[in-house]
């Protein structure tokens, strides 16, 4: 029977039943979905720690995988299996497997670089044959020496150090991905992240069942596993389905480890949430969540003070050291991207130190009175105190689901960094016949945006779930703790300040790694809750089908828009229906036949400085204007050979005679939208002119792209 336990905790060891007579068929696809968890975090470990130290290889990842997953797998077996539950699982991996399947073949092409997915891929593609992400400039340094004009770099996603260019960015997600190219190649790499999506509903489903029945943790995994953003995100190379895998699955091991008082499933909950830092630079603003909710949980469960203090000291120190490594992995293989970014990383950072050294101060301090202030406190506010506590966090919530109705949000225009950001805002206002103000960040509609993929009967139901958690963590009901740790501090944070660019899906995008998930579990609580105040148990028993059903009908009607008045009565989510930058992998591939090896100058174009050089694998070098005769033939003497000029101005360069386009593309992507979820896509129209430079600088038409042969 579906429910939400009045103390909904795994039993203590002594307490638990005898898997031995547990059947092995119910034992083996009971503990599937966790097992599958437990494998994609340890190779997306593997991988995102041996980037770190240049040795990215499949012979090196793949054995370092086998390594953690081998020393973990005891301890994150799954207790007290069921036949419902085993059955529930296969439920779960067989819908997530479908998912992965529909997913891959919607896989986005995203090798050009609008926006973080276009890097991103193109890292993963590089480390396919490579041991880090340092791409040699290949004497590009020396011919864009030629003219001040010239650049061996490209704008803030490919930056030059020395003799390398490095791309932005943390590199696990890269990494991750790159091992789908040891498998199926350049396809492999692009569809990868969509398993990784898969896996994250399995995480989800998991967490679920610590306090639902198996079949209920249904509901919420099918509700991330329908959600736009989900789905969204997962197509293309974002960074936040692997982190949402992350913080969702260091949730789940520390909510057990907790229960069951198991250190090691504490340990395998510090080194999840610690790896954030190697996806993400904000990665701490995770962890910080985290070590706060497993520091309250170990203040407030029931054992030896001994036990607390030695899982209090190992869960800081094995996430400070995972946190370390991700920092240095920035810090090595991004390092002007962690320079533009040091006082917010550095800021997290300081706030994240603060609380491992009070978790280490306070552990040792628990075999006294200190150690005991959580007990007397619960035992002080009493039943209806926790009812309080929890009525506060939930009123907090709702006045910040409120904000719409009585402010709006502005970024200052004293910061020179905001410029860039206020002209995107800007041309989206205008696109959609918006009043214009380019300084309003919409960050009091950040409520409202979990509305768009949830529906607001998920996100009241969410707010009151939160209440409900809190109120529990109150009455030492340990593990929430756990769980509000990990989802409130992140969720808190961004809520109130988002500093993103406001178009959707790229805002959703703070609030789907811990918001989005941990709003669809606090949801299934309540309304579980909810539905165990019926007195009669047929009426408990239907208000949990139907909030089962509602769960994943609602985030469903998310996929279709109706509109009578608009040209386009009825319009569908483009993140849903269509396939991401389709057009893209084409293109390159015409330019890289065009380019023919040579060395490549690209003029006024840096959204394909990155593409060429990963995907052609020949020097590139930038020019921002117009270039002179006198700049190519610089250019060519550095290089030593002709190099090919690619522009999408035919009049830019000194032609010999006239130039003709030589590729011709369209790439198709969702639309801008500010305030709902896109409708529409933009097709963007590429003609490119390319030519040979000459020695004396002058260019020569390529009149015809090579014919290639389809990948």
């Amino acid at each position: 029977m579906a429910h939400v336990s009045a103390s909904p905790v795994a039993a203590p060891a002594s307490a638990r039943t005898n898997t031995d007579a547990v059947p092995m068929a119910v034992r083996v696809f009971g503990a599937l979905p966790e097992r599958i968890v437990l494998i994609t975090v340890g190779v997306a470990l593997a991988a995102g720690l041996l980037v770190t130290v240049g040795a990215h290889y499949w012979w090196t990842v793949l054995p370092a995988a086998a390594l953690i997953i081998t020393v973990a797998w005891r301890a994150a077996t799954p207790r007290d299996v069921t036949v419902r539950g085993a059955i529930a699982s296969a439920i779960a991996v067989g819908g997530a497997a479908l998912w992965a399947i529909v997913n891959l073949a919607m896989h986005a092409e995203y090798l050009l670089v609008v926006r973080d997915p276009g890097f991103l891929t193109l890292s993963g593609l590089w480390l396919v044959d490579h041991g880090s992400t340092d791409i040699p400039a290949a004497g590009a340094v020396e011919a864009a020496a030629a003219n001040g004009n010239m650049l061996a770099d490209a704008s803030e996603a490919w930056n030059l150090k020395g003799d390398v260019v490095q791309p932005q960015g943390a590199k696990m997600l890269p990494a991750t991905i790159a091992i789908g190219g040891w498998l199926a190649g350049e396809t492999g790499v692009l569809s990868a992240n969509a398993v990784i999506g898969a896996v994250g509903i399995l995480a989800v489903f998991a967490v679920a069942r610590q306090f639902l029945s198996p079949m209920a943790a249904l509901a919420p995994a099918g509700a991330l596993a329908l959600t736009v953003s989900h789905i969204g995100l997962s197509r293309p190379a974002y960074t936040e389905p692997l982190t949402l895998l992350l913080v969702i699955a260091g949730i789940l091991w520390a909510w057990r480890g907790v229960a069951e008082r198991s250190i090691p499933l504490l340990t395998l909950g510090a080194v999840a949430s610690g790896a954030t830092m190697l996806v993400r630079v904000d990665g701490p603003s995770f962890a910080i969540g985290a070590i706060a909710g497993v520091g309250l949980a170990l203040a407030s469960v029931e054992a030896d003070p001994r036990w607390r203090r030695s899982a209090a000291l190992t869960f800081a120190g094995w996430q400070a050291m995972t946190i370390g490594m991700g920092y240095l992995s920035v810090a090595l293989w991004s390092t002007e991207y962690l320079e533009r970014l040091a006082d917010e990383t550095h800021a997290l950072l300081a706030v994240y130190a603060v609380l491992v050294i009070a978790l280490v101060v306070w552990s040792l301090m628990w075999t006294g009175a200190p150690g005991r202030w959580i007990e007397r406190l619960s035992d002080a506010w009493g039943r209806r105190g926790a009812w309080i506590a929890g009525a506060v966090v939930a009123a907090g919530l709702a006045v910040l689901a409120s904000r719409p109705l009585w402010t709006t949000v502005y970024r200052s225009t004293d910061n020179p960094r905001h410029q860039f950001t206020n002209g995107v805002v800007e041309s989206f206002q205008k696109a959609q016949g918006l009043e214009i103000e380019p300084t309003r960040t919409y960050a009091e509609s950040t409520v409202t945006w979990l509305s768009y993929y949830l529906t607001w009967p998920i996100v009241i139901l969410a707010i009151i779930g939160f209440g409900w958690a809190t109120m529990r963590m109150v009455r030492r009901d340990a593990p929430w703790a756990v769980f509000l740790g990990a989802i409130m501090a992140p969720t808190l944070l961004y809520l109130w300040r988002p500093s993103i660019v406001p178009d959707q899906i790229w805002a959703i995008r703070r609030f789907e790694p811990a918001t989005l998930p941990g709003f669809i579990l606090a949801a299934a609580a309540a309304g579980w809750m909810l539905a165990s105040l019926a007195r009669k148990e047929s009426v408990r028993a239907g208000l949990r089908r139907a909030v089962g059903v509602g769960m994943l009908v609602l985030p469903l009607s998310t996929w279709i828009s109706i509109s009578p008045d608009a040209e386009y009565p009825i319009s569908g989510a483009v993140n849903v229906t269509t396939r991401e930058m389709v057009g893209a992998r084409s293109q390159i591939d015409e330019l890289c036949a065009v380019a023919d090896g040579r060395p490549v100058i690209l003029a006024s174009d840096s959204s394909h400085y990155g593409s060429i050089r990963v995907t052609c694998d020949v020097p590139v070098i930038l020019h921002l204007g117009n270039p002179t005769e006198a700049h190519l033939a610089a250019a060519y003497e550095a290089w030593g050979e002709a190099p090919v000029v690619f522009t999408r101005q035919g009049d830019e360069l000194p032609w010999t005679e006239e130039a003709a386009v030589v590729v011709s593309s369209r790439v198709t992507h969702s639309a801008y939208t500010l305030q709902g979820i896109p409708r529409t896509s933009m097709v963007r129209n590429y003609h490119w002119y390319a030519g040979v430079v000459t020695p004396s600088g002058a260019v020569e038409p390529i009149t015809a792209a090579p014919s290639i042969t389809a990948p």
